[in-house]
């Protein structure tokens, strides 16, 4: 039977092989005669011809493809059919597969033998995945909540310090680095100072700077190019990476510039990254390009901190200032001036000695008014004259410009005086104290380290010296104006100058028509407790409240002046010593009764006054220093006391 069905099956081949040839004899045909005949007609039914032919080839192909689709097609979507005289089959499957894709059969052999699997091709059951648990997520894998203060609330250093930590771990996690490290090239001081760095190493170095020299990390500061070592040699390790104390056996590393655009000098490198690994050629061409993307990141943090650092530094010159105005105004004079500048320098620059010279009229020259010495070392002495020729600090008067000295071992000029003998060791630094008009001394700063001062710290200094300039110029103005003012614009006393003027006449004509006189200084007294406590505008309302109840017991021709901020002065006519003593004592129980009101609080005070009579002989100086004494005794025992000359 299996030999009939052979021969009828080649029988069949062979029928087929002659029908296709003849298919495709009719459609090469057909294709020739719609080439060569131009008729529209003819060349419509040899395309049809054609098109049939297609479609019987696809047909036959899709038949030839696959034999058991036609051959099984009468047993429908079951892949395990029979012929009808064939044995019965035992067929097993699991009715919990997955519905999707066709169901596993198997079929069962009658005696109890093996189940075997079907030979029929199925489709594999799929499997189905595990879906994979992801760990629950929490604020600290995103945000860093052990970070200091919010940036917001730090200074644009410390920011700039935090955020370049992080770049640093995150590149050197990328890298597979062992070290990678910011350097600052300072260029003034050819420094290479450390920023921040992430480093596996126990041996990274201690300090914050080295000199720039032949190191790979000055080398592109200097060149401004990227360097690679594929492999360091292990002899040269120490001179090449200077950033580790000794040797820790790295085999390669590169360099990479940061550059910034200054407006003055341009585009330039003011940093490296450098990065080593213990694997040799651990970095390439593609390392390089990974860096340049880093490398703009700290550029753009790098512009974001130097705009906020000039902010901040505007910011505490104008608080010095702001700080300057209040002492000064609250204490006017050179003195409050002076220590005022010494005060906020110290907040604006780092220096070891500090000293202010101003003209002195007594000396006629310039003298060292103010000398701070921080560093505890032999420096000049305060009230030492300066010398106007040949000195860094006269020239800088004369000429009223700025003298920056980086290194003190190059220059030749002594600092105040010939004779000095101080060590020419470290930076000086000498700015004018000068308004529009002229100029009233100078200022020195000096450093016992060398390029000590900035261009922001000089640029700093120079506005506060300016601003301080300024308040002498109006002091000053103020007291020339007061030489020619008869009436103190607060109390309506006459100012100091008019007083003397006047009791030096009183005297004259005392002394001629032998007439009595008696001068009384008068002092409040603790008035610096009570400045503290109630301000300025407190003391005003102390000394008005004052002034009017001796004005109250004045007669008409007596003389009222007011001598400084605390002390008054009274010219009684025509009065004994003794009856200028009965109206002082009088004058200090109305004082110390009285309730004085400053806002929302009320007080008293107590009053202090020194009495001297005109006695024959005497004249105007002995009478203002006789004055002055018997005041400053009673404001040794405690005041609220008069003394009697």
């Amino acid at each position: 039977m299996d030999d009939g069905v052979s021969e009828t099956m080649a029988l069949m081949r062979r029928r087929l092989f002659t029908v296709n040839s003849a298919v495709a004899s009719m459609a090469i045909a057909a294709l020739a005669i719609a080439l060569l005949v131009d008729s529209m007609v003819a060349r419509v039914v040899c395309g049809l011809i054609i098109a049939a032919a297609g479609v019987y080839f696809f047909a036959w192909w899709r038949t030839a493809r696959d034999p058991d689709r036609d051959s099984d097609s009468g047993a429908g979507d079951d892949p395990h059919s029979h012929f009808p005289d064939s044995a019965m089959k035992k067929l097993l499957f699991d009715d919990y597969q997955s519905s999707a894709g066709k169901y596993v059969v198997r079929e069962v052999e009658e005696e109890g033998r093996k189940v075997v699997p079907s030979t029929k091709s199925v489709r594999p059951v799929p499997q189905v995945l595990k879906e994979e648990t992801l760990r629950q997520m929490e604020i600290p894998d995103f945000f860093d909540l052990d970070s200091d203060t919010p940036y917001s609330e730090t200074e644009p250093k410390s920011e700039f310090h935090s955020l370049a930590n992080k770049v640093l771990l995150v590149l050197k996690d990328v890298l597979f680095a062992h070290s990678v490290a910011f350097f600052w090239a300072n260029r003034e001081k050819h420094q290479m100072v450390l920023e921040s760095m992430a480093t596996d190493s126990d041996l990274f170095m201690a300090t914050k700077r080295f000199g720039m020299e032949s190191d790979l990390v000055s080398q592109v500061a200097a060149t401004g190019k990227p360097q690679i070592l594929g492999r360091v040699n292990p002899a040269s390790e120490k001179d090449l990476l200077r950033y580790y104390q000794s040797p820790s056996y790295v085999k390669s590393a590169l360099g990479v510039p940061v550059f910034f655009m200054d407006r003055a000098r341009g585009i330039l490198p003011v940093g490296v990254i450098v990065a080593d690994s213990k694997a040799e050629d651990a970095f390439g061409q593609e390392t390089l390009e990974v860096l340049g993307r880093f490398t703009k990141l700290v550029s753009a943090l790098i512009k974001s901190y130097t705009d906020k650092y000039d902010l901040l530094l505007d910011s505490e010159l104008l608080s010095s200032i702001r700080r300057m105005q209040d002492r000064v105004r609250s204490d006017p004079g050179e003195q409050t001036i002076l220590t005022a500048l010494a005060d906020e320098a110290h907040r604006l620059a780092n220096w070891d000695y500090l000293t202010v010279a101003m003209y002195a009229e007594d000396r006629h020259g310039w003298s060292l008014q103010k000398v701070v010495n921080r560093a505890g070392q032999p420096y000049v002495a305060p009230d030492q004259l300066v010398d106007a020729q040949g000195s860094i600090v006269g020239s800088v008067i004369a000429t009223n410009k700025i003298a920056d000295v980086q290194d003190l071992t190059a220059e030749t000029r002594f600092r105040f005086h010939a004779s000095e003998t101080l060590e020419r060791t470290g930076s000086f630094l000498c700015i004018p104290i000068s308004s529009m008009n002229r100029c009233y001394g100078a200022l020195t700063l000096e450093s016992r380290h060398v390029n000590q001062f900035t261009g922001n710290e000089i640029e700093t200094m120079y506005r506060l010296v300016e601003h301080a300039a300024s308040s002498l110029e109006v002091l000053y103005m103020n007291n020339l104006v007061k030489d020619y003012v008869a009436v103190d614009h607060l109390t309506g006393s006459l100012t100091r100058r008019h007083f003397l003027k006047t009791l030096e006449d009183e005297v004259r004509r005392a002394e001629d028509f032998g007439t009595e006189l008696a001068s009384v200084s008068l002092a409040i007294d603790s008035m610096d407790d009570l400045h503290a406590r109630y301000g300025r505008d407190g003391c005003d309302v102390i000394l008005n409240e004052t002034v009017k109840i001796l004005r109250a017991s004045l007669r008409p021709y007596d003389v009222l002046g007011r001598l400084e901020n605390d002390r008054l002065g009274v010219l009684l006519i025509n009065t004994a010593a003794s009856d200028g003593y009965l109206w002082a004592e009088k004058m200090r129980k109305h004082v110390s009764s009285h309730v004085i009101t400053v806002g929302s609080r009320s007080f008293s005070v107590t009053l202090s006054a020194g009495v001297c009579g005109l006695s024959e002989g005497m004249g105007f100086d002995a009478l203002v220093a006789g004055t002055t004494q018997v005041l400053g005794k009673a404001l040794e025992h405690g005041g609220n006391l008069v003394r009697v000359y």
